[in-house]
């Protein structure tokens, strides 16, 4: 009875383990790895870098501050001999370098500081460098002056070129100006304040002279690849409606007559001349322009600031698909095959914020008066005579220290 439980018992063991080893396996599926949710790619990094400075640029448009500190600010990314420059609309706003520390308000006319007034950007462009060293923008900036109940709007054209210092923004120059059909002196003189020579290469001086030799001879159309034809290029002329973009810029005509170069600084974004992609152009101009009923033919002095981009100029084969998908060469590390073009233009003929004390002697035309009228009493500080025959009043000062504008009527 004995041997017979354990030989049961044997056999119970024996199935328990045949039952085992005939299960299978439990089947552990390993787990992929988790994805990045914060995948930067290089498109990402550019949309911020366009982020910020387009966000500097409109915290610009509001503080505006007498001493426009922004220039001030060390950087080996322009050359010292060149240094930074603003361009902006009467005679004398021509500043370079060191003259940008004591610097006046961007905006024309000499407004009372109790005077509400504003600035809309109507529409702002900011467009990358290939390399992602510089940036240029142009806008159209609408500027407001409140007084009387009302509210004066002066239309304004901005250009301006920034360089990417480590995770900084430097603006390089700023073009400001107002678009008016281009008229010489009455007197003969050349109006607008000249600058000193500064070249940062000759060779690259010349190079760029030849580039810019098509847009100052009204000859683009005849000298392809001189500018640039995409979405990012712009050229902006003396006159109101002297405005191209894209496509358009093989039609430019940016003054009535061929422009000669009278005075330039020219220089480069970057620390070596052998991998910079970005250059630029700030001078005078001197035009021979044509009669014209109600306007005599003179000479007239233009502003001109120009932005060029190093490109590579190679034709795509579109029957080869592997090398159209091949990322390409930067100018910055193999120059072979790139050259320079144009990418941003801006010609203007600057204009006074106010008349001649004696008006039988005035041989200029004022931004005080074309926007004001007879209601003028004084450019310097800007005054107004109302409606009523009285006075301007100020408005109230905001919450934040500064008058709220009026409606335009």
């Amino acid at each position: 009875m004995t041997a017979t439980r354990a030989t049961i018992a044997g056999l119970a063991g024996l199935a328990g383990l045949v039952g085992l080893a005939g299960c299978p396996k439990r089947q552990v599926k390993e787990q992929p790895p988790l994805a990045d949710p914060v995948s930067i790619t290089d498109r990402d990094l550019r949309a911020g870098m366009l982020a910020e400075l387009q966000d500097e640029i409109l915290t610009s448009y509001e503080r505006d501050e007498a001493s426009w500190s922004s220039f001030d600010v060390e950087t080996s990314m322009i050359a010292p001999q060149i240094g930074p420059a603003r361009v902006g609309v009467g005679p004398g706003d021509l500043l370079i370098g060191g003259e940008l520390e004591r610097a006046p308000s961007r905006w024309p006319l000499d407004i009372p500081p109790t005077t509400a007034t504003e600035a809309r950007s109507k529409r702002l462009e900011i467009h990358l460098a290939q390399d992602s060293s510089a940036a240029w923008a142009v806008d159209e900036v609408s500027w407001r002056i409140a007084m009387c109940g009302r509210t004066a709007v002066i239309p304004l054209r901005l250009t301006a070129l920034y360089a990417r210092d480590g995770d900084r923004w430097i603006p390089v120059f700023e073009h400001l100006s107002f678009g008016r059909t281009p008229a010489p002196a009455r007197d003969g003189t050349l109006r607008g304040r000249t600058i000193r020579d500064a070249r940062f290469d000759p060779d690259l001086h010349d190079e760029l002279s030849r580039v810019l030799a098509p847009v100052l001879s009204r000859s683009i159309a005849k000298a392809p690849g001189a500018v640039a034809t995409g979405p990012d290029s712009v050229l902006l002329g003396p006159d109101i409606w002297d405005e191209w973009h894209g496509p358009e810029v093989l039609l430019a005509r940016v003054a009535a007559g061929n422009l000669r170069s009278e005075d330039r600084r020219v220089g480069i974004v970057g620390r070596r001349l052998a991998t910079a992609t970005i250059a630029y152009w700030v001078g005078n101009f001197v035009a021979d322009l044509p009669a014209r009923p109600g306007v005599a033919a003179g000479k007239v002095r233009f502003r001109g600031t120009f932005v060029f981009e190093k490109r590579r100029m190679e034709k795509i084969d579109p029957t080869n698909k592997d090398a159209n998908r091949a990322a390409p060469r930067s100018c910055s590390v193999d120059p072979a095959g790139c050259r320079w073009t144009v990418v941003q233009g801006h010609v203007s003929q600057p204009i006074d914020d106010g008349p001649d004390p004696d008006p039988d002697k005035r041989e200029y035309v004022d931004l005080a008066s074309l926007v004001f009228g007879t209601a003028l009493v004084s450019p310097k500080p800007l005054e107004l005579t109302c409606d009523d025959g009285g006075r301007p009043t100020v408005p109230a000062a905001g919450p934040a220290g500064r008058p709220p504008a009026a409606r335009t009527p």
